[in-house]
Parts: C-alpha cells; sequence; structure tokens
C-alpha cells in the first residue's frame, strides 16, 4: 500500500508541474481507472482527493463530467453513497454545457446516465434507475467506440434485469457480447456473458444454453485481466449452481472466487459470500464446513458493524466540532458588532463634544472621570467577588477529593482487616489445632483467600479504563510524572491502531507493568531520561522501557520487579531486563491475538 501511494505522490506531482488542463484529468483518470480496476478503491480515492483543486481550475464540462463521475464511481464501490451522490449530482451541473456533437462529450454524458441508473438501484430508487439506463443505452447507440457501447450496454442490461425487463437486456446483453468479441474486449464480453447467463436463469431457460454460455466464459478467462469482472462472473456462477441445487459445483465456484487477489477489498461481498456458502454446505450435510463459514460471515458482520459505528461516531465528533467553531465565530462577530457600535457612539459623542463650549466640555471631562472611577470600583470588587469565589469552590473540590479519597482509604483497610487478615488468623488457628488436616482443607482456605484478594483488586481498576484507552492513561500518567530533570517520552507505534480492542484486565496490568517500572527508575536508579514505547508486532505487543539511571539499583531483586514478571506470566508473556551501570532496558512482549 505504502509503494502505491509514493507512486500516486510521484505522478501527481509530474501532472503539477507541467501544467493544469484537461489532459492533465484524462491522465488522473486514466491512473485512478487502473487503480480500481486493480482493486484498490482507496488509493484511486487518494489520486481524486489530491487532483480537487485542478478540477476547480477546469473550463472544460467534458473533463469535469468525467472526473466527479469517476469520483462518483470509487465513493459507491466504498459504500459512501451519500458522498456519491454529490459527486454525481455536481457531474450533473455541467451536463447541459456539453457539445453533442462530440464523441467524447456524448460519452462523458453517457457514462454519467449509467451510473446514475446504478447509483439509484443501491439507493433502490428503481423507476429513476430504469430512467437513466435508458438515456444512457439511447445515447450510447449514437456513439462510434464499439468497446465503449459495449460496457453502456453490459451496465444498462444489469439494470433492465433487476426491472424485469427481460427482452430489453438480451438485446443489449447480445450486442454487447458481439462488439466486445470484435473488439478483443475480453474484460467485458466476460461481463456480458455474465449478466446473459443470468437472464436465462431468471427466464427459466434450459440448462444445457445456460452450461453452453459458461463454457464460452470458461474459455476467455485466462485472457481476462480486470478483478471486478472475475468477482462478477463468479458470484452469478454461484447463485446459478446453488438455485439449480448443483452444491458441489457451487462450492467449487466460492473457491475461486474467494481465491482472487483483491477479494479482501470488498468486506460487504466476503460477507455475502460465506454467508451463502454456509448454505451449500448444509445443503451436503457438510456441517463442520458449513459452521465454518457462517463463523467466518458472522465475524465480517461484526467487522463491518463496528467500523459503520466508528465512522458515525466521528461524523458526529465533527458535527459538534464544527458547530462549536461556528459558535465561537458567531460570538466573535457580536463582539466586533458591538465593539464597532461603541466606537460609533464614542465617534459622536466626541463631534457633539466639539460642539459645546468650554464651560460645558469641562462638565463632561469631569464626568467621565467620574465614571471612570466608578467602573474601576465595580470592576476591582467584581475581581475580589471572584476570586473569593474561586477560592472557596477550590477549597470545596479539595475537601471532597480528600474525603473520597479517605473513604476509599478506609474502605480498603477495612476490606483487608476484615477479609484477608481475619482468613489468614483462621488458618493459623487452623494449623495450632488441626495439625492432622489433610492438605485439601489446606488448598481450600487458600482459593478462598485468593479470591477475596482478586475481588479487591479488581475495585481498584483506575476508572479512566472506562472512558479512555489504555494510551491515553499512560500517556497522561507519564506526562504528569515528566520533569525537565528527568524527561519522559511515550511513544507508540504504529500511530494509528485502535487501542480499545484490548480488554480491561490486559490493559490494567500493561498499565501496572510501566508504572511500576517508571517509578522503580525515578525512585531508585536516579534516572535522567526514560523512554517507554508500545509497538504492534503482531501478533503481539511489545513494551519497552528504557532508562539512563543506576542499573544496579533497578536490578536489585525485590518486589516490584518480581510483580511485575508476575503480571507478564498472567499474560502468557514474557520478560526480560538489561541492567547495566549505564543504564536498564525491559522489554516485554505480550501475545494479543
Amino acid at each position: 500500500m505504502k509503494r502505491v501511494l509514493l507512486f500516486v505522490g510521484a505522478v501527481f506531482l509530474f501532472v503539477s508541474v507541467i501544467g493544469q488542463n484537461t489532459a492533465e484529468i484524462r491522465r488522473v483518470l486514466e491512473i485512478t481507472d487502473s487503480l480500481y480496476s486493480l482493486g484498490k478503491v482507496d488509493s484511486a480515492l487518494i489520486v481524486c482527493r489530491q487532483a480537487a483543486p485542478l478540477v476547480r481550475q477546469e473550463e472544460n464540462p467534458g473533463a469535469i463530467v468525467s472526473f466527479y463521475t469517476s469520483q462518483g464511481v470509487y465513493l459507491r464501490s466504498s459504500g459512501m453513497l451519500p458522498d456519491a451522490v454529490k459527486s454525481y449530482d455536481t457531474a450533473l451541473e455541467y451536463v447541459g454545457r456539453l457539445d453533442t456533437t462530440s464523441e467524447d462529450d456524448r460519452q462523458s454524458a453517457v457514462v454519467l446516465y449509467n451510473n446514475l441508473s446504478t447509483l439509484h438501484m443501491d439507493m433502490k430508487s428503481l423507476d429513476k434507475s430504469e430512467e437513466y439506463a435508458l438515456l444512457a443505452v439511447s445515447l450510447a447507440d449514437k456513439c462510434t467506440d464499439k468497446t465503449f457501447r459495449a460496457q453502456i450496454y453490459t451496465v444498462a442490461s444489469s439494470v433492465f434485469i433487476i426491472r424485469k425487463l427481460y427482452g430489453q437486456a438480451k438485446e443489449y446483453l447480445a450486442k454487447a457480447i458481439e462488439l466486445s468479441h470484435e473488439e478483443g474486449q475480453f474484460d467485458k464480453e466476460l461481463g456480458a456473458l455474465t449478466y446473459y447467463m443470468l437472464v436465462l436463469q431468471k427466464t427459466d431457460s434450459p440448462q444445457s444454453e445456460i452450461n453452453r454460455y459458461a463454457g464460452k466464459a470458461d474459455s476467455i478467462l485466462p485472457r481476462v485481466n480486470s478483478v471486478m469482472a472475475l468477482i462478477n462472473y463468479y458470484q452469478i456462477l454461484f447463485v446459478i449452481r446453488q438455485d439449480n441445487k448443483d452444491y458441489q459445483a457451487a462450492i467449487a465456484t466460492a473457491d475461486k472466487l474467494l481465491s482472487l487477489d483483491g477479494i479482501t477489498n470488498y468486506p460487504f461481498l466476503l460477507y455475502d459470500i460465506y454467508n451463502n456458502l454456509h448454505l451449500a454446505y448444509k445443503s451436503i450435510h457438510d456441517y463442520e464446513h458449513a459452521y465454518a463459514a457462517l463463523s467466518q460471515a458472522q465475524q465480517l458482520n461484526d467487522s463491518l458493524f463496528q467500523k459503520e459505528k466508528a465512522k458515525q461516531l466521528e461524523e458526529l465528533s465533527v458535527k459538534y466540532e464544527s458547530k462549536e467553531k461556528e459558535l465561537e465565530i458567531q460570538k466573535l462577530n457580536e463582539e466586533k458588532r458591538w465593539a464597532r457600535q461603541r466606537l460609533y457612539v464614542a465617534l459622536g459623542g466626541s463631534g457633539v463634544i466639539l460642539v459645546i463650549s468650554g464651560l460645558f466640555f469641562a462638565y463632561f471631562v469631569q464626568r467621565q472621570r467620574l465614571r471612570s472611577e466608578r467602573q474601576k470600583r465595580e470592576m476591582e470588587t467584581q475581581r475580589h467577588e471572584f476570586e473569593q469565589l474561586q477560592r472557596v469552590t477550590e477549597q470545596k473540590l479539595t475537601r471532597n477529593y480528600l474525603g473520597k479519597l479517605e473513604h476509599d482509604h478506609a474502605r480498603l483497610a477495612k476490606e483487608l482487616h476484615d477479609g484477608v487478615c481475619n482468613d489468614l488468623f483462621s488458618m493459623e488457628v487452623s494449623v495450632d489445632s488441626q495439625q492432622g488436616v489433610q492438605t485439601k482443607d489446606w488448598i481450600a482456605n487458600l482459593q478462598r483467600i485468593r479470591e477475596n484478594i482478586r475481588l479487591v483488586s479488581h475495585e481498584l481498576l483506575p476508572p479512566v479504563f472506562q472512558e479512555a484507552t489504555i494510551n491515553e492513561v499512560i500517556s497522561d500518567y507519564l506526562e504528569s510524572l515528566s520533569t525537565q530533570e528527568c524527561p519522559i517520552s511515550f511513544k507508540t507505534l504504529p500511530e494509528d491502531v485502535e487501542w480499545a480492542v484490548l480488554p480491561d484486565t490486559m490493559s490494567l496490568n500493561i498499565y501496572r507493568i510501566i508504572q511500576e517500572a517508571v517509578s522503580n527508575a525515578l525512585k531508585h536508579a536516579c534516572a535522567t531520561r526514560i523512554s517507554v514505547v508500545m509497538e504492534w508486532k503482531l501478533p503481539n505487543l511489545e513494551i519497552r522501557i528504557v532508562d539512563n539511571g543506576k542499573g544496579s539499583a533497578t536490578h536489585k531483586p525485590g518486589i516490584g520487579i518480581q510483580t511485575m514478571k508476575e503480571r507478564v506470566a498472567a499474560l502468557k508473556g514474557t520478560f526480560t531486563i538489561d541492567s547495566t551501570m549505564s543504564g536498564t532496558t525491559i522489554i516485554v512482549l505480550i501475545p494479543v491475538f
């Protein structure tokens, strides 16, 4: 992916240097179409966003229509239908300016109508979809490019199929197959054959005829380069085999579909494949594979739901921030308006003062002086009142905090005293009075004590984990400890990791490990520099704590290091420490997946 982005950046830099014109936009569209055909939809959208300033300066309506139409296709393929509608609407604004005698402009309009038909089909606006499909094929009949016409006929036929206009679908698909074959366009020929087979299935044509067209399609597969064409073919062939209850053939087709390069870029399609594949396995009583396919479908469904939820939360956050900025700007404008009004009043007053005689001038000067002194006294009084209120509030908050803290300390002491200590005392009495007690009695007592301690520990879970992720908690904690004498740096790699996936128990242990290691470096090693790094090295999470203090201090065996080792062991991880006089390095490796 990084290599693709570097390639895109280099191409766009070249385009920007040679000047902004229609040829550059055509070149950008060639790049995005190539990326899209390879299944790299995200990369195509990146190029479109970079090209947007160039398009806004363009005057050729045909180039503008082509750009926004292509961008709409990529957005629709990514499931971003509202953004796709905006892009298509922008293209429609320029359709009326196209030259209908120009082959390029005719093709731009046809492509837009064709994609609008597909978009409205996705949005369940079937009448609008049929309307745009008919506009597309009627205008395509006037185009001279055979390859282009074949492509339009195929896409429009998919709309006719959904609208159950099977006669029109067969008519235009037959044209598309013939034109594509003449031009040697095997990708488009496969697409037309695919939909033709679907029409045959919908019209209850003989199975022999369907197999004949499937044989034609299989014969050109080695010469097909389009990932989307192959996906579409295998998907429809899978449906046909499943409808005909040829489950073995359907499963074989699904395996071919899942083995295609780039198929992982279409999570919605993967979910549909696995969801139907488990039915095929179930029909042949292969319940093991049916369960595996259904589990995979459920995982994909959960992943898609989480992504959609995160996207909605992000959109709400952006809207909230935008609203706050709008209110702030409105407030600033209001302040400026009042400032201007005050200025006008002051200027008017100055004009009046210039007209009035010197006697009244002295009167107004005295009055203004008294007013300023009164306002100054009022402001001073308000300032004192505010400071007093602030002190009272801070004292109240401090008392509340200390009260809660003392309450927690008292509760913890009571839990440890009344629970754990009494249990330990009970065991002591048991030892003195029951020398013959069996080993299992000891084990039962120890298990009960350990459960009490565990419950108390769980209650001490920092409440911040309920509203923040582990990286945010650690960042705040280390920032509070960092000083000029001993700065503490914290870094997470890579930067875009979703830390919320870590369970609370794992997050708490990680927090305690880092807390103990940093505390050792500060209290015992006299460190002047500490570095903490959390890095995903899938399937593991690596934590590195490095300081430049006196290594012998932190290397002494003690409860701190022992506690860290026990926490790591509980997470089934590994703990290593390398301590010298020049510093200490602690590396913790925790399996996550």
